[in-house]
């Protein structure tokens, strides 16, 4: 069965029941058939939720999963995405024997090359990732090189990493496997049902509409790859993704193509090369995809495009030069076939925001193969608990902001998004396609002082300030932009800098019932005086951090929830189905606001100069707010900070932006202002050890664990989200320290193992460069009872450095430029 793109694969092998009539209802109904679908339904099935039903419109893996290159991977680029691409390759290995069908499991391992320094950086944090999660993984000088690969040109090559136990399998068959699997357990089985629609009552999804008639579900799962988006869409659920042709050629037969050979991967020539049955295949993802529209995509099963030669030419000679028996050999067959891609080149999981009880998995950007076991797992016990079992930030479905759901958008994207998977993954790396969509009140105005702008969730926001726009260079190390960061840093620290923050989310909830619908959603008690800010969680059932947010109370039944920006439809959908049912108004009020941040030791000064207010502690202390007159009108000035310096965030309507921040710039002059941008924002809060949602906290982190039970109420009346599993004797899972490099050269991203007198004991999880400290700083989780005396290191690529580890934040500014 070694066979690729086989396409007689369908339920037949182990069933006669596949096209039998529909059941009335499930409690469960999964849409598609590929390996992540039928990967689910097993994996429920495994867990005790048997009454499960799997459609697929054509037959079990004919969509992308059949012309899958079976590429399977232990480790990938964060210690998350490893934990369930480690499971996903454990589970191959005996899937086969479960099953009793014949996967054509080869452990080969696989080789990945660099031929830049950037590159070789790289797969140093990718050693170190994999080591840390349990994955065996080596370097290996140019002789061991050509003992794994002898057919290998090594020139140019820099270096080359081997994760021994990686392998390849029959995609289809796995498939297959799942789907006989499941049906042994009791899921039903239907293939030749298309799912046209999906039923919702009451923001609620109940039921699938089918070209065979209508099944009532408890709980629908969108696992339909390349069609999930337009299917979401028929209950108004955004989902971005766009299919884009993908391509793998087979030579003809090669002279010591032998199944040993490891998985090689030319990254920085963006090709892969795999043995199949004395060939080689060879597969791209180069950077200039091909996005192709769902309406041009056959519909039944088995989809194929034209052979594009032309296209393919770039990454073929790059793979003649490197293996030159591929060349000799020439080419057999071209495959090219739809698979879909996602704005940031993650996949999709998780329950919708605008719909409960629907669930997607979908978007694999190439790598459904590797993850689909790991997929299954983890969504059934989200299904099953109600929450996530995993750290789900970096796929969550609910991440993107709902343009990203625009068609002409995602074609622009995925161009792009296609090649994300080989490209290097440089820290702080900004996509360059579908870009200046969205824009902050305030974006010419700090274009004209120099920003350089990224952007998060579709929005664009300047990262740094640099009036000569010199060229962007990425690194591991210091990238371009670290002098203009570090005085951006040293003048919020020492002085005054503004932020346009305008990009962080902020949304009213107001009406009868709003101090109800915050209290019910919040940790904190917030039935607090007008003009209090309260800075807050929001979790899940079982206890977990979905959202850290400052909430102010503007009038007794108006609150203010200002949320990062990466989570705006996040927070939308978690308020708005909060305040179902109730006399309470959930209003999404980002754009119609933009928000400047004075901060510094001399904020007061400035804003003093800006503003006939009284702008003393007396007059606005600590988390107080105020409508205050500014410029030529009238802003709310919340005094807060996520700098630990002396701050305050201006919210102005978005006509008067221009006029405040004007007024703002020209009343600094005589102090020497300085915008800043998001990067030295983050360093700023790394030396203070504030929290960053996605990296230091997340689903599956409680707040004494977080270090944040100071932001729970247990004593308020409200019964808020997660309180019963936080309530009692809640064991902390482990314990958040504070790390410093001594050395002051090496940086610190978030990944990163940390030794105590030479054994591992925990990792960071965001960290940054410490302008202020002069060296990089972190946050870090550790074991609870972990010492904190002894000798401590930290790895980063290939070297181990000394760190400082502190209960507490290297810096800690004193007296009213504290935030608390």
């Amino acid at each position: 069965m070694e066979r690729m793109v086989d396409r007689t694969i369908s339920a037949a092998a182990f069933t006669d029941s596949a096209h039998g009539p529909l059941p009335a209802r499930a409690r469960v109904v999964i849409v598609g058939g590929g390996v992540v679908g039928t990967s689910i339904a097993h994996h429920l099935a495994e867990a005790g939720e048997k009454d499960v039903l799997l459609l697929e419109a054509n037959v079990l893996g004919s969509g992308t999963t059949w012309h899958a290159a079976g590429l399977v991977n232990g480790a990938r680029a964060s210690t998350t995405l490893t934990q369930l691409s480690k499971y996903s390759r454990d589970f191959y290995t005996r899937l086969g024997d479960l099953a009793d069908v014949d996967l054509n499991w080869v452990e080969c391992g696989s080789l990945s090359m660099a031929r830049t320094d950037g590159r070789v950086d790289e797969l140093h944090y990718q050693l170190n990732v994999a080591q840390q999660g349990g994955v065996e993984a080596r370097f290996l000088d140019e002789k061991q090189l050509l003992e794994q690969w002898p057919l290998v040109n090594p020139a140019g090559v820099k270096a080359a990493l081997l994760i021994p136990g990686d392998g390849t399998i029959n995609p289809g068959y796995a498939a297959i496997a799942f789907g006989k699997l499941a049906h042994a357990a009791g899921v039903q089985i239907r293939e030749g049902v298309r799912v046209e629609s999906l039923i919702v009552k009451d923001g609620r999804a109940v039921g699938v509409r089918t070209s065979q008639g209508d099944v009532e579900a408890d709980t629908v799962v969108l696992a339909a790859g390349l069609w999930t988006r337009d299917l979401a869409r028929t209950a108004d659920v955004s989902v971005p993704l766009y299919a884009a042709e993908h391509v793998h050629v087979r030579t003809n037969p090669v002279e010591g193509s032998v199944p040993t050979l490891p998985i090689l991967r030319d990254l920085d020539a963006s090709y892969y090369i795999r043995h199949e049955e004395g060939r080689f295949l060879v597969g791209a993802f180069e950077p200039d995809g091909k996005p192709v529209a769902v309406r041009d995509i056959s519909s039944g099963g088995f989809a194929e495009f034209d052979a594009d030669w032309e296209h393919f030419e770039s990454v073929r000679v790059q793979a003649e030069r490197t293996v030159p028996a591929v060349q000799r050999a020439g080419f057999e067959r071209f495959l090219n076939a739809p698979e879909s891609f996602t704005p940031d080149a993650n996949f999709l999981l998780g329950e919708t925001g605008e719909v409960e009880g629907l669930f997607v998995a979908a978007g694999m950007n190439s790598q459904g193969i590797i993850f689909a076991p790991g997929i299954g797992r983890e969504l059934a016990a989200w299904i099953l608990a109600g929450t996530p079992q995993f750290d789900a930030s970096a796929v969550d479905a609910r991440r993107f902001s709902r343009h990203q759901d625009n068609r002409r958008y995602l074609h622009d994207r995925t161009r792009e998004g296609l090649g994300r998977l080989y490209a290097m993954h440089w820290p702080n790396l900004q996509m360059s396609t579908g870009r200046n969509v969205r824009r902050s009140p305030l974006h010419h105005r700090v274009a004209a002082l120099g920003a350089v702008f990224g952007e998060i969730n579709g929005g664009e926001r300047a990262n740094w300030y640099d009036p000569a726009q010199a060229p962007v260079e990425y690194s591991y190390r210091r990238a371009s932009w670290f002098e203009h960061v570090a005085e951006e840093h040293r003048a919020a620290r020492e002085n005054v800098v503004l932020f346009d923050l305008s990009p962080f989310a902020k949304v009213f909830v107001e009406g009868p019932d709003a101090l109800d619908v915050v209290q019910r959603t919040f940790t904190s008690d917030l039935d607090v005086p007008l003009n209090r800010a309260v800075y807050t969680l929001q979790l899940n059932e079982a206890g977990g951090i979905e959202l850290d947010v400052t909430v102010t109370r503007l009038e007794e039944s108006r609150f203010l929830v200002v949320a990062p920006s990466a989570t705006r439809d996040k927070t939308l959908s978690i308020l708005r189905r909060a305040a179902a049912g109730t006399s309470a108004a959930v209003f999404d009020a980002t754009s119609a606001f933009a928000t400047i941040s004075v901060n510094g030791p001399n904020a007061r000064r400035l804003l003093e100069n800006a503003s006939p207010e009284d702008w003393s502690d007396e007059a606005q202390p600590f988390l107080a707010g105020r409508w205050v007159e500014i410029a030529d009108g009238y802003a709310y000035a919340l005094r807060v900070s996520f700098t630990g310096e002396l701050g305050y965030e201006i919210y102005v309507s978005s006509d008067l932006a221009e006029n405040v921040y004007d007024a703002l710039w020209d009343a600094g002059q005589e102090l020497g202002v300085r915008p800043a941008g998001y990067f030295a924002l983050d360093s700023l809060r790394s030396e203070k050890g504030f929290r960053h949602l996605g990296h230091d906290i997340g689903p599956v982190d409680d707040p004494k664990s977080a270090g944040l039970w100071f932001t729970v109420s247990l004593d308020k009346k409200a019964d808020f989200i997660g309180r019963a599993a936080i309530s009692g004797d809640l064991t902390r899972k482990h314990r958040v320290v504070y790390v410093g490099i001594t050395d002051p050269e090496p940086l610190l991203l978030h990944d990163e193992t940390i030794y105590r007198d030479g054994t591992a004991v925990g990792r960071v999880t965001s960290g940054n460069y410490g302008h202020s400290l002069g060296g990089a700083v972190g946050l870090a989780v550790v074991a609870p009872g972990t010492p904190l005396d002894g000798t401590w290191e930290v790895e980063v690529g290939p070297t181990r450095y000394s760190i400082e580890v502190s209960p507490k934040p290297f810096y800690d500014p004193t007296g009213s430029r504290m935030r608390g």
